[in-house]
C-alpha cells in the first residue's frame, strides 16, 4: 500500500474572501516500487479527463476547470463524485473544513458565513452528479485506487490578518497553514509498518527552499535535499512509518492529487464569494458582486463603506491586509 498526497490553494491574490487550502490523500491498494512513476490519469482515464466533456470528470487546475463560466457546475460535480464518501466535504465552513488549524469548531466568522445556509445542489444537476459519482466509484473499485481523504483549511479574512501580524510574511502564512495541513493528513494514515507517501504542493509565491519550514512541522524527522530549483524543490524524510518524498513544483496542478485540491480549494472559495456577495447585495442595493481581486476590490470595499460603518464591522474582518 502507497499514498499519493496533493495541496494547493485558492485565494492568495484577493483582498476580499478566504484564502483556502485544500489538501487530497489517495491511496494505492498494490505494492508499488517507483511512486514518482504512478499516473493516476492514465489508471482512472474511463472517468476523469484534464478537460471537461459529457463522458468524464473534469479534475484539472481549478482555473482550467473553471475559467470564466458563471456558475460553479464543474467544480462542484468534481467535488460532490470524488467526495461523495468521505466526511470535510459539504457545507464549506460549517464544520465541512477546518477554519483554522488549532482549532476543531468554526469560530469568529464573519456575518456572511454565518448567515449562508445552502439547502442543495448550487448548479450542478442532481442526475449527472449520480453518474459522476457512480464511474469515478466504479474506476477506481476496478484500478486499486481510492480517494481516502479530503479536508481543507479555511482562513477567513480575520483568521489570514491575524496570522499575518503575528507571521509578517504573506508567503509565509501559506506556507504555515499549508504544511500544517500535511501534518495532519499524514497524521490520519494509519501505518503499522512502513508506507510510501508522495506529496506534491504548488509552490509558494517565489519560494524555492522549504527545508527550515519541514523541520519546523516535522522536527523529529531528517529532512535530506534531493533538488531545490526553480522548477522544483524536492525533499525526503521519515515521518513515523512513513518514507515521505514532498515535492513543491511550479504548476503542481498536473499531478492529479493537486489538481483535485486545486478544485476542493477554489469550489470551497467561490462558494464564500457568494455567501459574501449575498450578503452586501441584501443591504447595498444595486450593488455589483466581485471576485475579491484588487482593482474591483476597492470599489466593492467603497459601496459597503457606509453600510459597514453602520454595522461596526472591522475592517480586518472584511478586507486582508495583504
Amino acid at each position: 500500500m502507497a499514498y499519493l498526497i496533493g495541496i494547493d490553494e485558492a485565494g492568495y491574490g484577493p483582498n476580499i474572501g478566504p484564502l483556502v487550502i485544500g489538501g487530497t490523500v489517495w491511496r494505492i491498494d498494490d505494492p508499488v516500487a517507483d511512486l514518482a512513476g504512478i499516473e493516476l490519469y492514465d489508471l482512472l482515464k474511463d472517468a476523469v479527463a484534464r478537460k471537461p466533456s459529457r463522458k468524464h470528470l473534469a479534475i484539472a487546475d481549478s482555473k482550467v476547470v473553471y475559467g470564466k463560466r458563471e456558475d460553479l457546475s464543474l467544480l462542484e460535480e468534481a467535488v460532490l463524485a470524488t467526495g461523495a464518501r468521505l466526511s470535510h466535504v459539504h457545507p464549506i465552513w460549517h464544520c465541512g473544513c477546518e477554519p483554522d488549524l488549532d482549532d476543531n469548531t468554526p469560530h469568529d466568522l464573519a456575518p456572511w458565513y454565518v448567515e449562508w445556509k445552502p439547502t442543495g445542489l448550487l448548479n450542478a444537476a442532481e442526475e449527472t452528479i449520480a453518474q459522476r459519482t457512480a464511474q469515478f466509484a466504479s474506476v477506481c473499485q476496478a484500478t486499486g485506487v481510492s480517494l481516502a481523504q479530503v479536508r481543507s483549511v479555511f482562513l477567513t479574512e480575520k483568521v489570514y490578518n491575524e496570522r499575518l501580524a503575528r507571521i509578517g510574511n504573506k508567503s509565509t502564512v501559506l506556507s504555515h497553514a499549508s504544511l500544517g495541513l500535511v501534518r495532519r493528513l499524514l497524521a490520519e494514515i494509519e501505518a503499522t509498518s512502513p508506507q510510501a507517501v508522495r506529496i506534491v504542493c504548488d509552490k509558494h509565491g517565489g519560494r524555492d527552499y522549504y527545508v527550515g519550514l519541514l523541520q519546523h512541522f516535522f522536527p523529529d524527522t531528517w529532512w535530506q535535499v534531493e533538488e531545490e530549483s526553480r522548477g522544483v524543490s524536492r525533499y525526503v524524510g521519515e515521518v513515523g512509518q512513513l518514507e515521505v518524498s514532498i515535492e513543491f513544483r511550479s504548476k503542481g496542478e498536473g499531478f492529479l492529487p493537486t489538481a483535485l485540491a486545486s478544485i476542493y480549494a477554489k469550489f470551497h472559495r467561490e462558494v464564500a464569494m457568494r455567501a459574501i456577495n449575498a450578503y452586501w447585495a441584501k443591504r447595498v442595493p444595486g450593488i455589483a458582486p466581485t471576485a475579491g481581486y484588487p482593482v474591483d476590490a476597492a470599489r466593492f470595499a467603497q459601496e459597503t463603506e457606509a453600510c459597514r460603518t453602520k454595522q461596526k464591522i472591522p475592517w480586518e474582518t472584511f478586507w486582508r491586509l495583504k
